[in-house]
């Protein structure tokens, strides 16, 4: 909040933090600075909003226990072009770790993601996959895991960036277990690589996330 003061007077002792208190006669080019920088600093809040969105089970298995109502995907993008993800699991199987992944649908795609290498062909094509009788081409980038607690629950929050600028189509999704498509873990078996939960769902409803 922008004050004037006026000639002579006393500010008090309880101003508020977000106060600021000006005496007339002070160059008004300071109070335009800062009214600038305040629209600016508001401006760049405004682009980096989050957005939540639910899981819903599959697209592979759909017995496998979760809290739909608390579980969610929590994402921004920054005007540095870095998206923040940040996945939560809650009333999920306990002490469990479950390998959390981006389906882009696309015709092509480049071979990273931020930092992440993607999946796809080796021409650049997207792979062609047909999921809940939806058939659709895409790459898949796998960005982390998710270690569930004894009460089934855990999160796993990550920055990729800096991102390519563009429109991007995509599907988040939790799989079976951790190792799939990457060194270590349990390994490429459906046991591993199967989806357990999906966002949005199902199969081929895509979430549009612009990068500046």
């Amino acid at each position: 909040m922008l004050r004037i003061a006026g000639k002579g007077d006393k500010l008090r002792a309880d101003v508020f933090p977000d106060s600021f208190y000006f005496k007339r006669g002070d160059d008004m080019k300071r109070i335009a600075l800062l009214l600038a920088a305040t629209l600016l600093l508001s401006g760049g809040t405004a682009f980096a909003t989050a957005t939540t969105q639910k899981w819903t089970t599959g697209w592979d298995n759909f017995g496998e226990p979760l809290d739909l109502a608390h579980s969610k995907i929590v994402w921004s993008v920054s005007a540095t072009r870095k998206l923040t993800l940040t996945f939560t699991l809650v009333g999920a199987t306990p002490t469990k770790l479950y390998q959390v992944s981006l389906n882009f649908f696309c015709n092509t795609f480049p071979a990273t993601f931020g930092q992440f290498p993607t999946e796809r062909n080796a021409d650049g094509s997207c792979i062609q996959l047909t999921r809940q009788g939806v058939t659709a081409t895409a790459a898949e980038a796998e960005v982390g895991v998710v270690f569930t607690d004894i009460h089934g629950k855990g999160s796993f929050k990550v920055v990729i960036g800096p991102v390519a600028s563009g429109t991007y189509e995509l599907e988040f999704f939790a799989r079976n277990g951790a190792g799939c498509d990457v060194a270590g873990g349990g390994g490429n078996d459906v046991n591993h690589c199967e989806a357990d939960f999906q966002s949005p769902g199902p199969f081929g409803t895509a979430t549009t996330i612009v990068v500046p």
